[in-house]
């Protein structure tokens, strides 16, 4: 009868909450590994997928960019088509050098609306714009001051696509003139001498 009121316990009543009985801890742990394992995955493709499409984006606006471009480029064509049809034409050196001045000002005001700027070379030596190619003595001039112009440097927004090469002006330092005046001071053998202490 005993056995009987524990039983009659253990078996919940209608309407009771029954009981949980605890799961297997490892199989809880392997459960919640394939859930963030599939997690991950779903993340890594959906990663992969944002860079090609950020890839593919990208690659299409440098190609619109550069289609803007070209289509700026092409009346500059022309017009070169137009600059080798005038050399047909006998005593046309004059109105050829024209169309090139011409052809030059409108390349450059093309590459000027995309950002392009001469970099100044009326001034001061800048490393971070110029190259210097030859340094010349100068006492009439500042040191560091540029003297002339090799090629023309280019700078698209604020960075130096191609440095300015230059000659720059430098004034001899006090020291090397004194250096200079002292190695002529140094003893120096004549040719008689020399002769006489060889016999």
């Amino acid at each position: 009868m005993a056995e009987e009121q524990v039983e009659d316990s253990e078996t919940p009543e209608k309407g009771e909450p029954v009981a949980k009985v605890p799961a297997d801890p490892l199989a809880l742990k392997d459960g919640k590994i394939a859930e963030l394992t599939d997690d991950l995955k779903r993340l890594q493709a959906e990663f992969e997928n944002y860079k090609k499409r950020v890839d593919r984006e990208s690659g299409e606006r440098a190609k619109a960019s550069n289609q803007k471009l070209i289509a700026d480029l092409l009346p500059i064509l022309d017009s070169f088509d137009k600059a080798l049809e005038d050399t047909k034409n006998p005593g046309g050196s004059e109105n050829l050098r024209k169309g090139l001045l011409g052809l030059q000002k409108q390349f450059l005001q093309t590459l000027q609306r995309e950002g392009l700027r001469e970099i100044r070379t009326d001034g001061r030596f800048d490393p971070f714009l110029h190259e210097a190619m030859m340094r010349e003595e100068r006492e009439d001039v500042e040191e560091g001051t540029i003297l002339e112009v090799y090629q023309k440097g280019y700078a698209l927004a604020q960075r130096t696509l191609r440095p300015a090469r230059v000659k720059v002006a430098y004034k001899k330092a006090p020291e090397e003139a004194e250096d200079e005046g002292e190695d002529d001071d140094h003893d120096t053998i004549d040719d008689e001498e020399f002769k006489d202490e060889n016999q």
